[in-house]
């Protein structure tokens, strides 16, 4: 899959621009290299900044949209249960809700804080709520790890080694090479070592789907622990084994 050009809104552009106090003359394309070397919370954080005391839903959207290249609209909420605990006005009546838009949950949030919210409010609103690091996911582009996740890519690089691919509501998880990685090695198999530490943590091998497999038997989405003991297993052969390629 060819990785689409990188580029940022003129409105960001100018955000950053003027936070960053860059030369006004700087072209579009130094400006967006610029951007794209800066940590993702922090463009976020930047673009949230600009609206505060203003902070909506299509913020937040564009906000992560721009930093991080995927659809917050797109992910769904965990479980309602989670939403039983959520920050809302008391008249709000949840009992015959079955489902919720992201939308109507950024609202409720941010209707309850009068709009003032800062991104790490908001990292802190999205994680307990749609079950996404962000803070995680920006660290992943220095891993050579892709993430597939919500239905969406999250994490993407034409050299990434492997795939972390999870489903819709993070029960079940996934974990197998990357074309990258299978050109470059000539295998389509995961090395011994990483076969071995997915085994310590639970995965196993799964013929049907050609992949290291696991599913919480609770039926419950995987801990932020469990993913990062994933991670930090793939992390370890990546640096070991592959540095070369």
């Amino acid at each position: 899959m060819k990785i689409a050009p990188i580029t940022y809104s003129y409105e960001l552009q100018n955000i950053i621009k003027h936070s960053h106090h860059l030369d006004q003359g700087l072209s579009e394309v130094d400006v967006i290299d610029y951007i794209s070397k800066l940590p993702k919370i922090d463009v976020m954080d930047m673009y949230i900044d600009h609206h505060t005391g203003n902070v909506t839903s299509p913020v937040i959207y564009k906000a992560i949209s721009q930093a991080f290249g995927f659809n917050l609209e797109r992910v769904p909420v965990l479980t309602k249960e989670k939403i039983r605990t959520f920050e809302i006005p008391l008249s709000t009546n949840l009992e015959d809700c079955n489902s919720f838009p992201s939308e109507t949950i950024l609202d409720l949030y941010l209707a309850h804080h009068h709009h003032h919210v800062t991104g790490d409010d908001m990292r802190t609103m999205i994680n307990h709520y749609f079950g996404m690091n962000l803070a995680g996911i920006d660290g992943l582009g220095k891993t050579r790890i892709s993430l597939y996740s919500k239905g969406q890519w999250l994490v993407k690089d034409e050299k990434d080694l492997f795939v972390i691919h999870t489903g819709t509501k993070d029960v079940n998880v996934k974990i197998y090479g990357t074309n990258y990685f299978k050109e470059h090695t000539g295998s389509k198999n995961i090395p011994t070592e990483l076969q071995q530490s997915l085994t310590n943590l639970g995965y196993s091998y799964n013929q049907q789907v050609d992949t290291y497999y696991f599913s919480n038997p609770s039926g419950l989405s995987v801990t932020n622990a469990f993913k990062g003991e994933t991670i930090e297993a793939i992390i370890r052969v990546t640096n070991t084994v592959y540095k070369n390629i």
